[in-house]
């Protein structure tokens, strides 16, 4: 199993709550109703919300998803341990499946008035990172040319 793609994120929870407040269908739009509730029903604290939205982009980010991510197909769990999770549905685990995906990995920290996320995409397909030749190639063919070689000048 190899790491497929890495993704994080970072959320400012007053602006994430001025969001919600000034647009509060954006918060159906954004997190399922698990995702906005706590056990006993009362709703979550906006840094809760705040993280929750983070870790959506993150996986984003570390699955390669092109577009616009379909928010109620990725939602936040709690693991057997209590850690946070993801359960993928449609779009989303379809293209996490099609990548060769089979593990996600959630972190979540939440500091003063942020919230960070990181996530970590594993599987049995290929990295979604060109690796460092290939992003050395690019960068190379992006600055001289095609025809330019890793190591050579270009002529002037």
């Amino acid at each position: 199993m190899a790491i497929l793609g890495i993704g994080t994120d970072i959320a400012d929870v007053p602006r994430f709550a001025e969001h919600i407040e000034r647009v509060p269908e954006l918060l159906d739009r954004l997190l399922t109703p698990g995702e906005q509730l706590k056990r006993n029903g009362k709703r979550r604290t906006d840094a809760s919300l705040a993280a929750r939205f983070s870790a959506k982009e993150a996986l984003k980010k570390a699955i390669g998803f092109p577009g616009w991510l379909p928010w109620q197909s990725a939602e936040v769990v709690p693991a057997r341990s209590g850690a946070p999770s993801f359960r993928l549905r449609g779009l989303v685990l379809e293209h996490f499946r099609a990548i060769g995906g089979t593990n996600i990995h959630l972190s979540i920290t939440h500091d003063a008035h942020l919230t960070m996320t990181f996530v970590i995409a594993e599987g049995e397909g290929p990295s979604l990172s060109p690796g460092i030749e290939g992003a050395a190639e690019h960068f190379t063919h992006s600055m001289y040319g095609k025809g330019a070689r890793l190591g050579e000048m270009p002529e002037r």
